[in-house]
């Protein structure tokens, strides 16, 4: 163990990250509340954060002696990478880590707003066509998932995907307005970057079939929510089941959708995959101090 090292954990990590880190340096244990209120952290060498803690240049000017910023989240939004880059500060995060549990998350929210449905006869899965917006590791997981359910499975993406894998997981790429057209039930599996913040606006909302099933366990920012109040409304909508929204958007949805499902924040947040979200960057950081030593 090097005493030398001070890190710092903000919020509740897993008890296994947190043991590796002990045997690694001094460790100092906060509240995000606490995180906001300190001025400064004069000896911090390491930060260990998750999504909920932001790191904009006035939180990184707080720290004098940060060398190593450890994300136990797969989502970077929270952090302005650009500004670790200018003080030579050391990103370690682990993509797809939870991508299992926010997969089945998506899979849990499909279910359940076609069981809890008030009309009746309720829909079924059977013959759907489930659109997934993004393929990356969630939607590639998902639509794994999905491969018996006796269903067609299509996807958008900006990014080339490999044709033999989408052979063995039976996923046709389409445009994104076919796959709003022939969409029963749409799943939002994307990053939020510049080109995603509201990228399910009213123009993708008008494009949707009538009474469609949506699903969005990504970020908040990435639906526009005067968007999709306005589908609602235009009936459009005939199910709802969120991981991430606004207050605003949770208030006024209680008295629009009767199939409005809602949790918060928590499609990540699965045992094994909170283990592995936290465990493997400190790993990873463990192995870049070896290299250097």
């Amino acid at each position: 163990m090097n005493h030398s090292i001070e890190i710092l954990v903000v919020g509740d990590i897993h008890k296994d990250a947190l043991s590796l880190l002990q045997k690694q340096g001094n460790v100092t244990t906060i509240t995000n509340d606490q995180y906001f209120a300190t001025k400064s952290f004069p000896t911090t060498q390491v930060l260990v954060i998750r999504t909920f803690s932001p790191l904009q240049p006035k939180d990184v000017a707080k720290f004098s002696q940060l060398k190593y910023v450890l994300s136990c989240s797969v989502g970077l939004d929270n952090i302005d990478i650009a500004e670790l880059t200018k003080h030579k500060i050391t990103l370690v995060n682990c993509l797809g880590t939870n991508a299992n549990s926010v997969a089945e998350h998506a899979f849990y929210l499909l279910f359940a707003l076609l069981r809890q449905d008030p009309q009746r006869p309720f829909a079924e899965l059977k013959n759907k066509t489930i659109g997934l917006i993004g393929f990356g590791a969630i939607g590639k997981i998902l639509a794994r998932k999905l491969k018996g359910c006796e269903v067609n499975v299509v996807a958008y993406d900006v990014v080339a995907q490999d044709v033999t894998l989408l052979r063995e997981l039976n996923v046709a790429m389409v445009s994104l307005p076919t796959l709003l057209n022939k969409s029963d039930i749409i799943s939002i599996h994307v990053p939020l970057l510049e080109h995603t913040r509201n990228f399910c606006n009213k123009e993708f909302f008008s494009q949707i079939k009538e009474h469609t099933f949506f699903i969005n366990t990504s970020r908040a920012e990435v639906v526009d929510e005067q968007a999709l109040l306005w589908a609602v409304k235009e009936k459009k909508l005939r199910g709802i089941g969120l991981d991430v929204f606004s207050n605003d958007l949770q208030t006024k949805l209680s008295s629009l959708c009767k199939n409005t499902l809602l949790t918060n924040h928590v499609a990540a947040q699965g045992e094994d995959s909170f283990r592995e979200q936290c465990v493997k960057p400190v790993e990873e950081w463990i192995k870049k101090m070896s290299h250097h030593q």
